[in-house]
């Protein structure tokens, strides 16, 4: 046994004998370093709850675009299967709106939950204030009566109450066109040589305007042929109905009709009018009927139009002078 060290305390060998030759120094310690995942787990314990926000907000966001996807494919859908823009314009149109406003309250509405869910108090502030805000939307609509949101209620109103319909024939600030679409702001008149008229809603909703496809989309064809006295009226007029009821644009109810309009010192004024489907028709067949007209009434020698050497009306001639 060694022997034991003197008083109370003993030097520690500084080394350990080894094999002969040297000496082996004392072996350390291996410690294992566990920082490195702690700290992992200490970042996603600190933020746990605003990834779980973060997704949270994603699938709101995601369930919002895919509600707007199904209303959009369904109003698609239901409106191809019922034929709706030939057979109910006016269905069509509310429709329409209807998924205009549906996308708007959906992004309001999912814009809002994003800011509440996401646990940031500036977001939160935001939130509140949007929430707060939906309470006084009417108040705040009429104070911007003349402004971006008057558009918007003049798009709502024109919608619903229908003034004007998808695919309506109209005429707005003189111009002839066919309704193209009605938006939250504006409406798009599809013009008759192919440009588009972009009226916003609320100049829309406070002038007049002429449909003519809201009730009964039948039009008259007016032709207006002028002939000296000495024509045969009732030989023109038979020409007139026989040209009309031949040309294939031609409707039987109401019956066409010839009437001598005018008389006076320049001839006397024929006018017929034949019924079309609907105003294009009605354009057409005017077109088609005038030039048919005029080249049969030139062949046959009727006396058509005013024999401008006529004399005016306190004029004299060189004969009557002196």
């Amino acid at each position: 046994m060694p022997p034991e060290c003197p008083g109370m305390f003993c030097a520690a060998p500084a080394a350990i004998r080894g094999p002969p030759g040297g000496t082996k120094s004392a072996p350390r310690a291996i410690v294992k370093d566990d920082r490195e995942p702690e700290a992992a787990m200490s970042f996603w314990e600190t933020n746990e709850q605003h990834f779980i926000n973060a997704g949270v907000s994603i699938l709101v966001l995601v369930a919002a675009w895919v509600i707007y996807w199904l209303l959009h494919k369904g109003i698609g859908r239901f409106s191809e299967r019922r034929d709706l823009p030939k057979v109910d314009p006016g269905a069509e149109t509310r429709f329409r709106m209807i998924e205009r406003l549906s996308a708007v309250v959906l992004f309001f509405v999912a814009i809002g939950l994003v800011f509440w869910i996401m646990d940031v108090s500036a977001f939160k502030r935001v939130a509140v204030g949007m929430f707060a805000s939906a309470g006084v939307l009417g108040i705040a609509i009429g104070f911007a009566a003349q402004t971006t949101m008057a558009n918007l209620v003049s798009g709502v109103i024109i919608a619903f109450a229908q003034p004007i319909r998808l695919g309506d024939k109209v005429t707005i600030e003189g111009e002839f066109g066919t309704v193209e679409s009605i938006g939250l702001f504006y409406t798009v008149i599809h013009l008759w040589d192919n440009r588009r008229l972009v009226i916003p809603n609320k100049i829309l909703s406070d002038q007049a305007i002429r449909n003519y496809t809201v009730i009964d989309a039948r039009m008259p064809a007016v032709v207006l042929l002028r002939l000296e006295y000495g024509a045969d009226v009732e030989a023109v007029r038979s020409m007139l109905l026989e040209e009309a009821r031949a040309h294939p644009l031609f409707i039987s109810d109401p019956e066409p009709a010839v009437y001598v309009v005018d008389a006076d010192n320049m001839g006397v004024s024929i006018r017929l009018t034949a019924w079309a489907a609907d105003q294009n028709d009605a354009w057409q067949m005017a077109v088609d009927l005038r030039e048919r007209v005029v080249g049969r009434l030139m062949e046959s020698a009727v006396p058509v139009g005013v024999r401008w050497s006529r004399i005016m009306p306190g004029l004299q001639t060189p004969e009557g002078s002196g």
